[in-house]
């Protein structure tokens, strides 16, 4: 059977709140037209969510071209994009948005600090274990490790995230790119300690910079911390067969930006991104993409946003490299497969 390429991709521009920001949607249109024209995705395997229209019109409840991207919604379509997977299969999800921290005064300053991107309706109160109607990490975790081994898994994150969201042993940081480090996650006391720097997005508003982050922090009503810690739940790990790649934005008390380019409101990570596949042809590997960005955003920062401080960084398996797999090319999913195949039985001989 030839091997399915799905995508769903969101932007939230959180329309008349707050929160609002001017971005998110330019980010996902572009997204799905790259994805339909130049990646090989069929536009029918693209599942697009936006809060407007470009026009600035709410989207419609029975649009039947793009879909809001409720907590509700969002959660609906990641049960599609994660059913019937297979080995061979190239699945994207990419997020343009808010991304939040969630703090909980009753854990240690060991703790690892939970973290969620943020629906068109994050801020109508879920009665729940989780306050607000966030999309925890936990959350996204569970859909991801439904995934078989053999399939492609691509993760692109335009928001602000203390660490990175999904729990894969490796990482690069573009700031120290020559570096394999390994992933770990930002704690409760790290947290507390990150001090924002704002003239990040204040001393570049000569392209309109904001920060994609919540103007205000999500706090954990007292009955929802005592039920989280009372109702733990363990999050099953990715299968190591599975080839992932995880991109985000920034890390720790940086910013990711939402910037006006080339006369376009959007994000600087899908900025970077989409030109770096565009230098390349849209073929190159996980390694040279993010490489390629890299060099992107530092002319940005020398050339149009002297104080932007968001680095990019890339995540990723043990069993699959970034110079090892083409992006969203299906085949790249074979490599994690088979080295794990192969370590299991190195671990069987020497047993």
């Amino acid at each position: 059977m030839p091997a399915t390429k799905k995508a769903l991709v969101i932007g939230v521009d959180y329309a008349g709140s707050d929160a609002e920001l001017r971005g998110p949607v330019n980010d996902a249109l572009r997204w799905t037209e790259v994805l339909a024209k130049q990646c090989g995705f069929p536009r029918a395997g693209i599942v697009t969510m936006i809060d407007e229209y470009p026009s600035g019109e709410l989207v419609e409840e029975d649009d039947e071209q793009y879909s809001r991207p409720t907590k509700e919604g969002i959660l609906e379509a990641l049960d599609w994009l994660v059913e019937d997977v297979a080995e061979g299969d190239a699945i994207l999800f990419v997020f343009s948005g808010h991304g939040a921290q969630v703090p909980d005064s009753f854990a240690s300053d060991s703790e690892r600090l939970q973290q969620a991107i943020c629906p068109v309706d994050w801020d109508e109160f879920d009665w729940g274990v989780v306050p607000y109607r966030l999309i925890t990490d936990d959350v996204l975790h569970r859909y991801f490790a439904r995934l078989p081994p053999g399939a492609l898994l691509t993760i692109v994150l335009d928001a602000c995230f203390c660490s990175v969201p999904v729990r894969t042993p490796l990482l690069i940081d573009f700031e120290y790119s020559d570096r394999e480090l390994e992933n770990e996650y930002a704690t409760q006391g790290e947290y507390k300690d990150y001090r924002f720097n704002c003239d990040a997005w204040l001393r570049n508003q000569h392209v309109n910079a904001l920060p994609r982050r919540l103007p205000s922090e999500p706090q954990r009503p007292l009955w929802s911390r005592v039920m989280r810690h009372l109702t733990r739940e363990t999050v099953p790990p990715l299968d190591e067969g599975l080839a992932m790649f995880c991109i985000v934005a920034c890390r720790g008390a940086q910013s990711a930006l939402d910037v006006s380019l080339d006369g376009v409101q959007q994000g600087c990570l899908t900025y970077c991104v989409l030109r770096a596949l565009e230098e390349f042809k849209y073929r190159c590997t996980y390694l040279e993409l993010c490489e390629a960005m890299a060099h992107i955003a530092m002319d940005l920062r020398v050339e149009v946003m002297p104080y932007m401080d968001q680095f990019f960084q890339l995540a990723y398996g043990k069993n699959a490299g970034p110079d090892e797999c083409l992006v969203f090319d299906a085949a790249s999913g074979f490599v994690a497969k088979d080295k794990a195949r192969r370590r299991r039985g190195q671990r069987f001989r020497l047993a």
